[in-house]
C-alpha cells in the first residue's frame, strides 16, 4: 500500500471526512504517547473509532447500502482488534499495541478508506447524501 498521506484520503462526504480526521489526530497522539499516556490514548483512539463505525454504519442504512454486512463485519473485527490491543496494555503488554499502532494501523486506515468507505461515499453521492 502507497504511503500516501491518511489526511490525502478525503471523500467529500464532511460526516466520514471529520471523522476520519479526528481518528487520525487520536490515532497519532497514541502512536506518539509516552509510556504513561499510552494506554488512555490508544483507549481514545479505539472509544473513537466505534462512535464513528455507528455513525458510518447509520449512513449506510440511511442510504440503503447493499454491502453493509460486510463492512460492518470489517468494523467488528477492527473494533474487537483494538480493544484486544486495550487489553494487553492494560496489563502491562504494550510491545505489540506499540506496534500496532506505529505499523498496522495506517495500512489499514488506508486500506479501508480505498476499499470500503470510498465505495459507501459514492452511493451515498448518488443518493443526495453528499
Amino acid at each position: 500500500m502507497t504511503d500516501r498521506p491518511l489526511e490525502d484520503l478525503v471523500l467529500g462526504l464532511a460526516e466520514i471526512d471529520a471523522d476520519h480526521a479526528a481518528s487520525i489526530a487520536l490515532w497519532k497522539t497514541a502512536r506518539d504517547a509516552g509510556p504513561a499516556a499510552f494506554p488512555a490514548a490508544l483507549a481514545a483512539w479505539v472509544d473513537h473509532l466505534e462512535a464513528h463505525f455507528d455513525r458510518e454504519e447509520a449512513l449506510m442504512r440511511r442510504i440503503a447500502y447493499k454491502e453493509i454486512a460486510h463492512h460492518e463485519a470489517e468494523h467488528r473485527r477492527v473494533i474487537a482488534e483494538g480493544r484486544g490491543f486495550v487489553a494487553q496494555v492494560a496489563a502491562g503488554r504494550t510491545m505489540m499495541a506499540r506496534a500496532y499502532a506505529a505499523e498496522m494501523v495506517p495500512d489499514w486506515f488506508r486500506r479501508h478508506v480505498v476499499m470500503f468507505d470510498s465505495e459507501v461515499a459514492r452511493v451515498a453521492r448518488l443518493a443526495g447524501v453528499a
